[in-house]
């Protein structure tokens, strides 16, 4: 995705030249910008000077001129009747050129390699704006927050930049907060490539994360922890991993924004020894009883027994206690199951 922005990017870096014949005559003059205005035959005349928050400006032999909200053709007309009605000059040609564009400025924060504050000389694009910035930074996220004083809207670039307009059919005319997403969802613990992860086309929900992340390790839990950040409250909750990934049931495999992440616990594991074929320890399995478990274990040697089994286990007081299970007993975190030898 970042070599299809990079592209794009240089692409349209040449859309954004702020020179005197880029500019438009329909751009709309604002409180802030500062203008360039020449009188032909009349060097005299020259100003520069900054439109005041009035959207006025004060004019040789004239004084001050309301040009703040119409164009740079209508301020030269404007200026150009003004001169004429006063007897000042006949027919005289004015010229108005903006040297700085600050009436029209859109915010660029995150994940870009120059974020900031930067003046729109012309309604623009997000695509042009993005070129400007130097592009998305290699920990930028495809998600972009565009917020106006309308509300808050979410792009996908990747869903996006393959369209026939693409990020151009996304105007910018000023005034905008454009937020780069980072990859700042966490997925950690017992998965095969654990980091950071960004929301991106296609990768939004609990299961796409996990899976992005390489799945769970055989001595990862059933379970994943999973804890997101809403309105500035964090909730934390455990989530079943087999109903992230069956068919029809989406309840708990929400999607994740910034600031969220996933831990995926060690399993709660059992412990076999004696006379069986595989002694060692054991992920524990949803459900499994001491027949799995001894099944695990490969099984009992040729001097073990199915009938001489003892399970060491921790009581609720924390204290060990020694129990002769049955064969569909379950088995319970850190469980020890001793096989003894036979005698006959």
């Amino acid at each position: 995705m970042k070599h299809v922005l990079l592209c794009m990017m240089a692409l349209v870096m040449g859309a954004w030249l702020p020179t005197a014949s880029a500019q438009e005559p329909n751009y709309i003059l604002g409180a802030g910008d500062v203008v360039r205005i020449t009188v032909f035959n009349n060097p005299d005349l020259t100003l520069e000077t900054r439109i005041s928050e009035a959207d006025s400006i004060s004019f040789p032999l004239i004084g001050q001129v309301k040009i703040g909200g119409i164009s740079t053709f209508s301020a030269e007309k404007r200026i150009a009747g003004m001169l004429e009605k006063g007897g000042y000059i006949k027919n005289p040609q004015v010229n108005l050129l903006v040297t700085q564009f600050q009436s029209k400025l859109v915010s660029v924060l995150g994940s870009v390699f120059k974020p900031g504050r930067y003046p729109l000389e012309r309604t623009t694009n997000l695509a042009d704006l993005l070129a400007l910035v130097g592009g998305v930074t290699p920990d930028g996220s495809d998600l972009v927050t565009v917020t106006n004083a309308s509300g808050k809207t979410e792009y996908d670039l990747q869903k996006i930049v393959g369209k026939a307009d693409g990020l151009k059919s996304i105007i910018l005319s000023g005034g905008e907060v454009v937020f780069v997403h980072s990859r700042d969802i966490s997925v950690m613990g017992q998965v095969l490539r654990p980091g950071k992860y960004a929301v991106v086309g296609g990768v939004r929900t609990v299961s796409d994360f996990l899976s992005v992340a390489g799945g769970i390790t055989p001595t990862g839990s059933d379970t994943v922890t999973v804890t997101t950040v809403r309105d500035g409250k964090i909730n934390r909750f455990d989530v079943d991993v087999d109903s992230l990934f069956r068919t029809g049931d989406n309840s708990e495999n929400i999607e994740l924004t910034s600031g969220d992440s996933i831990y995926v616990a060690n399993a709660p594991m059992f412990y076999i020894y004696g006379e069986v074929q595989r002694p060692g320890s054991y992920r524990i399995v949803r459900g499994m009883t001491v027949m799995q478990a001894l099944a695990q274990g490969g099984g009992t040697t040729l001097r073990g027994t199915q009938r001489n089994i003892k399970l060491n286990r921790r009581n609720a007081k924390g204290e060990t206690v020694v129990v002769r299970p049955a064969l569909t007993d379950p088995v319970l975190q850190d469980d020890v199951i001793y096989i003894q030898e036979s005698l006959f």
